[in-house]
């Protein structure tokens, strides 16, 4: 199957789970960009600002691994053809926070470490550990583990990944950076209007989650589909055309 197609039954996978998906993940984006926009609306002191930011930031990396733990077991259960709610799931992602965490961290300094060597190098690196959330929760691995397994497994699967996200890095970037650019430039800011927008633009960025997820259940089938019992065909996940 070619990336888009892959694409495809990522957006159908997206569009009929965006309730659940939005139950998971907006209360937490409604905090973190509710905060980050009081800062950008309220704080004008430049050193008050940076402190303030490097707060937010600090538990942004914090929630990040509930959401998005939570994302990842929430897509293995419709897999599963048992799908868990959104509570569910969010509280079982609790026991995977830690690792997750560390997967995070090591991802990004992996990264950044690539992006300093004229960019290239940072984005083949981020493609190879592309699969590291997801091995880390869904297989139980450490932190150290996922990204070595992501690298071994990503070898044969880099220019399906490559382009679709960069498309879907690239659609979401196109959407959300005039919205704010408008949004910041408005006479009379309002948190009340601007919190709705900015929490909805980020929920789009779940769909680089399920295209991510998409592959990784393909190469799972494919290579090593003794690791995780898997219940229902892997053709039939992202599509979901059974409901």
């Amino acid at each position: 199957m070619s990336t888009f197609e892959y694409l495809r039954q990522s957006f159908f996978f997206f569009k009929q789970n965006f309730t659940v998906i939005a139950k998971i993940q907006l209360p937490f984006l409604v905090v973190l960009n509710g905060l980050a926009l009081w800062l950008d609306i309220n704080v004008t002191d430049t050193n008050e600002f940076r402190e303030k930011t490097a707060y937010i930031s600090i538990l942004s990396l914090t929630l990040l691994p509930i959401y998005w733990g939570a994302t990842i077991l929430f897509m293995q259960s419709k897999l599963e053809n048992a799908p868990i709610a959104a509570s569910q799931a969010v509280y079982a992602s609790l026991s995977f926070w830690r690792s997750l965490l560390f997967t995070f961290i090591l991802t990004s300094f992996a990264v950044f470490g690539g992006l300093l060597l004229f960019i290239l190098p940072g984005v083949y690196i981020g493609v190879r550990l592309a699969f590291a959330d997801y091995i880390c929760v869904l297989e139980k691995q450490s932190a150290l583990n996922s990204l070595k397994q992501s690298w071994k497994d990503t070898s044969d699967y880099f220019w399906t990944l490559l382009p679709g996200l960069a498309i879907l890095f690239t659609g979401i970037q196109l959407i959300e950076m005039p919205i704010a650019h408008t949004l910041s430039n408005m006479e009379e800011r309002s948190i009340l209007i601007e919190l709705p927008i900015v929490a909805v633009v980020d929920l789009l960025g779940a769909l680089i989650t399920v295209f991510g997820f998409r592959i990784y259940c393909v190469m799972r089938e494919e290579n090593r589909p003794q690791e995780i019992n898997s219940s229902k065909p892997v053709d039939d996940l992202p599509d979901d055309t059974d409901q």
